[in-house]
């Protein structure tokens, strides 16, 4: 049995205490059994082994392979380390990169420590005493009044009006009521109204408890012990450039046996072969890709941050937009997280008014303080009205709210009259008013027509009285006789914008999800209203989940879009499931019981203005608005990025297999075209910028008209792999028939230069083609793209300097004649209206 199904008798009885407390003397016997009633701190990783991680890479090891090699190359044979340096210098430069982006710190367990507060009252020895809370222990008896933080997991022995705050770890938007009456059967967090959970805040009343767990035993340590785990959902783009890394490693592979093949049949010398499997290697790896694709991202974190998110794990800003699932918190996201009256029904208004102000303990001003659904009684009547009943009447005294009548009342008087207020349930209210039969159908037929519409209803009474009451018994004994006024109902209504970005969700194969604390009747209400369902039938109670198997929850949970009274691990089951599913899956939340699910899923997202601080540091992206409409938004910023990275992988794997083909014939055919040096000039310079710059582009008008990518559809499509081998080729031929022709007429070294400058050319006109891989580039715009038009502007500066001074001479350019230059430019031109043609062709043969 759990503590929540006993008496308090058994629960002394299982922790060997009683109502005095435990002794001072086995209370230090027990924190040496049970240690402190702190958080354990997770082991960090060093800098140096997260920066060491960062070489880990297929690709990475190629290179520096290569480097080394060409520094015992340079140091017994030609004494030249340039290309060597060059190449450390890349590796290096992509991992500081790549270590600057992922070193964020670890602090979501320290956050999780700030939900114990530094002291507790506890009784020990009979007496009470202030100790510091990390020395609480099962067992002990402590005491909590209005405002306090529990600081451990604990069952209520007493209580005087106690009501909690425990969004923070169940979702749940309202203040719960408790008691200490024993519960049966198995019950969900929410539902253990005897218990109060370390972490949670004690809005109204007091309490005296004992404590049942500590530190990494409470509530809250198990959920800190599944935020400990090593385990982290790798992104789309991860897995597809592991699996690229993957593909050029075995072509490497594959190209360097056939040229010690073909070498050795050749008689090619040992030391000539590894050159060219050098130069080889070199052309077959994007050297500034990675660099590239870490740029994107970051150009999509900064237009995200103009869209009110805020990007914390780079590679989340291309995950988003894979997402086919977005499971959304309630309160505060799909909703405004702000109570609302929307519906009256009343008999007299003065009245309505009069008791909504008077009978109410919140305040509004600078700030909005106390119980939600009186402060948005408070915003109903507004300032000005409520200054001037305040200014006329004076409150005298109360009977708080309590959970046995579930009303307040207060008597309040002025020079002329006396009344007593009360507001509460309207079941209980009705049975002090003075109406008839029929008048209390038609007033219960009103409620359950509010209710039906998922509205919190308020019943409101009054009574005229003609003496003084003078304490609160007196006050509870004039709960009678009272004057019927009305009802109203309020409800957390949803933000405007939800609505229209349900809808956007669902033309773009996006499935929207809600997960809630709350009730089901009230997530069903709010779901049907913003678009999320059509039929009741599509919500399911959190508790019911558990009647399945994972596999048996596979064949029925995309039949629910609604889960309400969920638990944590109901949560984290639901992403895990659809995760199982092949979903690529967003989680939003904001308390800590959101933390498990939020780091499971492919893109955790946190609230900036409600979420805590340990679901900040959980999460991949913050909202800075809290807003649902934002994610969506968030989710389309996603996909552009995408398409950005992918137009940018064609655009550096054909200039690679180019320069692979470029090689490749020069050694069948005995010719020295392109040095290594030269390759890693295009690689790291001239398809760089250009890269840079079409991460900037605009998405596509119909882009969220489009479908999810998935996880299982690849990178590289049929339609990919057809544009990357075609434009390959027709560069390969341009570049060829450039150096042919000019060694007709030049020398090797000039042919060399000039074919180099053809490739160069090749990939500033390619780079226009990549704006867009299935249109006509002249349809969008040859120059709209502004980012664009200066990176090339840059570039062409930069090749002007390479082909047209001594600056060429660090990557073996030779001085060449100006009209040789200019006929080849303009032989090169040719290629943009080949490239053109040719990409269009290959989009409808192989439909992506």
């Amino acid at each position: 049995m759990k503590f929540y199904n006993k008496n308090i008798e058994d629960v002394f009885e299982e922790l060997k205490t009683s109502e005095s407390g435990l002794s001072s003397k086995e209370a230090e016997t027990r924190i040496l059994k049970y240690g402190k009633n702190e958080l354990e701190e997770k082991k960090k990783q060093s800098w140096f082994l997260k920066f060491l991680a960062q070489f880990n890479d297929l690709m990475i090891i190629i290179l520096l392979i290569v480097a080394v090699f060409l520094v015992f190359y340079g140091v017994f044979v030609s004494h030249e380390y340039t290309d060597a340096i060059v190449i450390f210098v890349v590796v290096l430069i992509n991992s500081i990169m790549g270590f600057i982006q992922e070193e964020k710190a670890e602090v979501t367990l320290n956050d999780l420590k700030k939900y114990s507060v530094s002291k507790c009252k506890v009784k020990r020895d009979g007496v009470i005493h202030i100790i510091d809370s990390s020395l609480i222990v099962p067992g002990d008896i402590v005491i909590y009044e209005a405002g306090d933080k529990v600081t451990s997991d604990a069952r209520i022995i007493s209580e005087s009006n106690l009501s909690v705050d425990e969004s923070a770890l169940t979702g749940e938007s309202l203040p719960v009521s408790k008691s200490s009456e024993v519960l049966e059967g198995k019950r969900i967090i929410q539902d253990r109204t005897n218990m109060l959970f370390c972490g949670s805040v004690i809005t109204n009343g007091k309490a005296t408890a004992v404590v049942v767990s500590t530190g990494m035993l409470s509530e809250i340590g198990l959920i800190a012990v599944s935020l400990n785990t090593p385990y982290a959902v790798p992104s789309p783009l991860e897995t597809k450039i592991k699996e690229l890394s993957k593909k050029i490693t075995i072509l490497i592979f594959f190209i360097i046996l056939f040229i010690f093949i073909y070498g050795l049949i050749n008689g090619y010398k040992i030391l000539e072969i590894l050159m060219l499997c050098v130069s080889l290697s070199v052309a077959a790896i994007p050297e500034g890709l990675p660099a590239v694709i870490t740029i994107t991202l970051s150009n999509g974190a900064a237009a995200l941050f103009k869209k009110n998110t805020v990007v914390k794990q780079i590679s989340a800003v291309e995950t988003l937009g894979a997402v086919d699932i977005i499971c959304s918190d309630k309160t505060g996201t799909i909703t405004e997280n702000k109570m609302k009256v929307v519906k009256t029904d009343l008999v007299d208004e003065n009245m309505f008014e009069l008791i909504s102000v008077l009978c109410n303990d919140a305040v509004i001003g600078d700030e909005e303080i106390g119980d939600p659904t009186e402060i948005s009684l408070l915003n109903y009547i507004g300032k000005t009205k409520i200054k001037g009943i305040n200014d006329e009447y004076y409150r005298l005294i109360d009977a708080p709210f309590d959970s046995s009548r579930k009303m307040m009342s207060t008597f309040v008087s002025n020079d002329k009259n006396s009344y007593v207020l009360v507001k509460g349930s309207l079941e209980n209210l009705l049975k002090r008013c003075n109406i008839t039969d029929k008048e209390r159908e038609e007033i219960l037929k009103r409620e359950k027509e509010m209710s039906d519409e998922s509205l919190r209803v308020i019943g409101f009474a009054y009574k005229e009285v003609k003496k003084e009451i003078k304490s609160s018994k007196e006050l509870l004994d004039n709960e009678s006789d009272l004057i019927y006024v009305g009802i109203c109902g309020m409800i957390d209504p949803p933000r405007k914008t939800v609505a229209s970005s349900v809808l956007k969700c669902k033309k773009a194969g996006i499935k929207p999800i809600m997960i809630t604390g709350d009730s089901l009747n009230t997530a069903i209400s709010i779901a049907k209203n913003v678009g999320i369902i059509e039929n009741s039938n599509e919500g399911i109670l959190g508790s019911e989940l558990d009647n399945y198997t994972d596999e048996e929850l596979k064949s029925v949970i995309t039949k629910y879009s609604v889960y309400a009274r969920v638990t944590p691990e109901h949560k984290r089951r639901i992403v895990t499931v659809f995760q199982n599913m092949g979903k690529v899956v967003a989680m939003t939340g904001d308390g800590v019981n959101d933390a498990p699910a939020i780091k499971d899923a492919h893109v955790g997202i946190g609230m900036g203005i409600t979420g805590t601080e340990v679901t900040k540091n959980v999460a991949d992206v913050i909202l800075l608005d809290d807003s649902f409409s934002t994610i969506v938004d968030a989710v389309e910023e996603g996909r552009r990025i995408y398409a950005n990275i992918r137009n940018n992988i064609v655009y550096s794997l054909s200039s690679n297999f180019a320069e692979i083909f470029v090689v490749l014939i020069s050694m069948i055919f005995g010719y020295n075209i392109l040095l290594p040096i030269h390759i890693l000039f295009i690689d790291l310079v001239t398809d760089s910028i250009p890269s840079i710059c079409l991460s900037y582009e605009k998405s596509e008008k119909d882009i969220m008209n489009q479908n999810p990518r998935g996880l299982n559809k690849p990178m590289f499509t049929k339609f990919v792999w057809g544009e990357i081998v075609i434009s390959s080729i027709i560069e390969t031929i341009f570049v060829l028939v450039t150096y042919f022709i000019s060694l007709k007429y030049f020398s090797s070294d000039v042919a060399s230069t000039l074919a180099l400058l053809s490739l160069v050319m090749q990939e500033i006109i390619y780079a226009f083609s990549c704006r867009n891989l299935k249109k006509y580039i002249f349809k969008e715009g040859i120059f709209s793209n502004k980012s664009f038009n200066i990176g090339i502007s840059i570039l062409l500066i930069i090749e002007a300097l390479v082909f047209l001074t001594p600056i060429g001479n660090i990557i073996n350019v030779v001085v060449v004649d100006i009209k040789a230059i200019l006929l080849v430019i303009l032989f090169n031109l040719l290629a943009f209206i080949i490239y053109e043609i040719a990409k269009v062709k290959v989009a409808k043969i192989f439909k992506d």
